[in-house]
């Protein structure tokens, strides 16, 4: 089995248009990765607050034992 390939003239423009995109596109997101991996990492602040954070509210008291163990009379 042969294969003829053939490509007109229109065709490889094509081919090498899209393949000039490329690259072009690969760069442009490698600078875009280098832009962000050489951002420098911010030192975390230690700061006082400014308002002191609401207390959490207490949980509710338990019930009387008498009230949750209610006996129950059988007939």
């Amino acid at each position: 089995m042969q294969y003829t390939v053939s490509m007109t003239s229109r065709m490889l423009g094509i081919a090498a248009l899209c393949a000039f995109l490329l690259c072009v596109l690969l760069f442009l997101l490698g600078v875009e990765l280098g832009k962000r991996f050489a951002e420098p990492v911010p030192a975390p602040t230690v700061a006082a607050p400014a308002v002191a954070a609401p207390a959490l509210p207490s949980a509710p008291a338990a019930p009387a034992a008498a009230a949750v163990a209610a006996p129950v009379s059988k007939p």
